[in-house]
């Protein structure tokens, strides 16, 4: 049962409880009034009767008694009136009413006691009383009788018309309680509950719409403070919590880092002189073996040596990159001058190399063989990628804010290769994940172009819609009063890239 039906309910039941009980009351004093007033009534009536009445009694004038009810009957056709001698029989009476026991035992307590008496019945008021003569003798009684229906009938229309405004009572007050409370409760509640069905979903951003002045407005004001305090909190705590995972990634790249650079450092010292000397003994063999399945293999030889060569100083520069300098760079430079270095691979592959640089100045605080190691990286992983007739663009731009100051230097490297499968997405950057094991990919490009451009307060993102997209954003650099050069992590020069 709703809030708004039991108010209406309770507020019913005791405006019920007071207006029926005063109705009761009221009826009740109705009937006394009326009752006593027809008492006067009979009483008036039935004294002055007496005295008439006794006095042609006395003087034995029947014909003044019979005049005398004859004219009552036509005044007053409710009374009727029986007179009685001294021993209690009727002498006369009105026509309508024939004698009855209970009027002749009146009549004979009447003559017996000298007394006046009213007694009130269910359908007659009836008035007794002794006729005396000058000396104070009974001489006989008067009985006047007056029938009370008029009186029921009214008595039975107040009744109906206290039940009638009860009732209407009760409807005027359940009708009013419902929508008065439908207006003053049910909807304000509503919407509050609406409100909180939002925080439930986690839309800490949407307040109650309610504007009222009484204790369901200041429930309202303090819910959306509450709301207000709790949006603060979650984003609070959201904020603490991307912190916590940025400082958990960072932690675990410096652990990877430092991973791989004991593990290179292990195998430059395990392996390289044993590598130096089969890959010298191997050049020799090449060089002087006259059979030519010999020197197919040793060629083998020579070309796999090198290869593990060139993996483990990858993994000597990923461990150990060396400190960078920074200092303003237009982020155009090593960009021209990588895909310069490039263009004669793209045309040999059949790919398009496409460049593209807005108006804007594209000035960024950073070093400039770590952006060209970035550079390089993306578009050789573009080049391996695209497959022939292909095409790659590079793009550098400098977006802005609201007000016009510059926001970002971006660095877009597009592909139309096969992109990459969501599968891998999530471990594009991760040391070691390649997806060209075949082709000699060794999984650390990426790595090292992530690890770079956080060092340079950066950020790389990725999408594969017909291809591949690689977005690298730097902030701009900003006008200061000195310029002072910072040492942070640097890398290679130049590493070979592989998605």
């Amino acid at each position: 049962m709703s809030i708004r039906l039991r108010f209406t309910i309770a507020l019913t039941l005791l405006g019920l409880l007071l207006f029926g009980g005063y109705a009761v009351f009221a009826y009740g004093w109705e009937v006394d009034d009326l009752h006593n007033a027809t008492e006067r009534e009979i009483l008036t009536l039935g004294r002055s009767l007496s005295t008439s009445l006794g006095n042609a009694l006395r003087d034995r004038h029947r014909a003044d008694i019979d005049d005398t009810l004859h004219a009552l009957e036509s005044l007053e056709p409710r009374i009727f009136v029986h007179v009685h001698d001294v021993d209690a029989h009727e002498i006369a009476r009105s026509k309508g009413e024939a004698i009855s026991a209970a009027i002749e035992s009146l009549a004979r307590r009447a003559t017996t006691t000298a007394r006046e008496t009213v007694e009130l019945g269910d359908q007659h008021l009836v008035y007794a009383a002794p006729l005396t003569s000058d000396g104070g003798q009974v001489i006989g009684a008067i009985v006047v009788v007056r029938t009370i229906d008029d009186l029921n009938a009214d008595l039975l229309r107040t009744r109906w018309r206290l039940i009638a405004v009860v009732v209407a009572f009760v409807a005027v007050t359940m009708i009013s309680g419902i929508l008065l409370g439908a207006a003053y409760i049910t909807r304000p509640l509503a919407t509050l509950v609406d409100g909180i069905a939002h925080i439930r979903d986690g839309d800490f951003k949407s307040r109650v719409p309610l504007i009222r002045h009484d204790e369901i407005g200041a429930l309202v004001d303090e819910f959306n403070a509450m709301v207000g305090a709790l949006g603060d909190a979650r984003h609070q705590i959201e904020q603490e919590t991307e912190a916590r995972l940025r400082l958990e990634r960072g932690l675990q790249g410096i652990d990877k880092v430092i991973t791989i650079g004991q593990l290179s450092a292990g195998l430059a010292h395990e392996i390289g002189s044993p590598l130096q000397v089969l890959s010298g003994r191997a050049a020799a063999l090449l060089a002087r073996s006259p059979d030519a399945e010999t020197r197919r293999q040793a060629e083998i030889l020579v070309e796999q040596t090198a290869r593990i060569t060139r993996i483990v100083e990858q993994l000597l520069s990923f461990g150990r990159r060396r400190p960078a300098v920074i200092a303003p760079r237009d982020l155009a430079r090593p960009v021209k001058s990588v895909l310069e270095l490039l263009d004669g691979e793209a045309r040999r592959r059949g790919v398009a190399l496409d460049t593209s640089f807005d108006a804007s100045p594209h000035l960024i605080d950073a070093d400039e063989d770590q952006l060209q190691q970035i550079v390089l990286n993306l578009v050789k992983n573009a080049l391996a990628a695209t497959p022939a007739g292909g095409r790659i663009r590079v793009r550098v731009e400098t977006t802005v804010d609201a007000a016009g100051q510059p926001q970002a230097v971006r660095l877009i490297v597009r592909d139309t290769g096969p992109g990459i499968p969501p599968e891998m997405a999530a471990r594009l950057f991760e040391p070691f994940f390649t997806t060209r094991a075949s082709e000699g990919g060794t999984g650390l490009g990426l790595a090292v172009v992530r690890a770079i451009v956080a060092e340079h307060d950066g950020t790389i993102t990725v999408s594969s819609e017909h291809g591949a997209e690689f977005i690298v954003s730097f902030p701009p650099r900003r006008p200061a009063s000195g310029e002072v050069d910072s040492r942070i992590g640097g890398g290679p020069r130049e590493a070979p890239g592989d998605r």
